[in-house]
């Protein structure tokens, strides 16, 4: 079947109210036209993403073309919760060869030299957006001490962390840090930063990249700087890990 028409005013109607209007003379064969070429036909009119309306002057016939799927990067993101990180509970994080070097100032003297530091973090425990564990630490030759950890993430991974060494016939000693949840080469880290306390004559500061290790891996079995696996440097504090009440 096929027609033709004439002098026709045609109104292409766009989402958002906008009409595109012809009033040239027109002589359109009307035939039977495959999907796959009237498909063709819609998509090079590239409108915004709404609903296409083609309306004829006179009879207001109508055509409705479905609406392009709405970009999913518009989509509006679900905000993450502290259960987010509740994962955290039972990992072990250490620090990298490429992250060994730490600062170590001399107050009395006014020195700045560098050192290693190999820190493990054991987490013990988690409970909305709240962590703990036990931590062994040891700075270049000294031996290895340990200190308590009670830390916090939020949701969007901020991190908080809080160092207590103490003993029965000594005034604690409280370092604390900070950092955030870092996704690198695929894996999450804890870029942290911390600085012992300021009162002390040594005072010495480091940042590092943690990452995880465990069972069966090179880290685990033969950490950076120290050489020995990590349950044989967490057996070198016998500071214990706090207990949750009540979690």
């Amino acid at each position: 079947m096929s027609a033709t028409v004439k002098r026709r005013r045609l109104s292409f109607v766009l989402g958002g109210g906008v009409a595109l209007e012809s009033r040239s003379l027109l002589s359109v064969a009307v035939h039977h036209v495959p999907v796959s070429a009237a498909d063709h036909f819609t998509r090079r009119l590239e409108p915004a993403p709404s609903e296409v309306r083609i309306l004829h002057a006179q009879t207001q016939t109508e055509i409705h073309v479905a609406p392009h799927p709405q970009n999913r990067h518009n989509q509006p993101s679900v905000a993450p919760t502290s259960n987010r990180w509740s994962w955290m509970a039972g990992t072990y994080w250490y620090v990298p060869t490429a992250n060994l070097q730490a600062t170590l100032y001399n107050s009395s003297t006014g020195t700045l030299s560098m050192l290693r530091d190999q820190t493990v973090f054991q987490v013990t425990g988690y409970s909305g957006g709240y962590f703990w564990g036990k931590v062994v630490a040891q700075f270049g030759s000294s031996a290895p001490s340990g200190s308590s950890m009670v830390g916090s993430v939020t949701p969007e991974g901020k991190v908080l962390l809080l160092f207590t060494q103490s003993s029965a016939d000594t005034t604690p000693s409280v370092t604390q840090g900070y950092g955030t949840m870092v996704r690198k080469f695929g894996q999450w880290t804890m870029e942290n930063q911390m600085f012992t306390p300021p009162g002390s004559t040594i005072q010495i500061g480091h940042w590092a990249y943690m990452v995880q290790t465990r069972p069966r891996m090179v880290s685990w079995n033969h950490l950076p700087s120290v050489g020995v696996s990590v349950p044989t440097f967490l057996s070198e504090s016998t500071v214990p890990a706090p207990q949750p009440v009540g979690l």
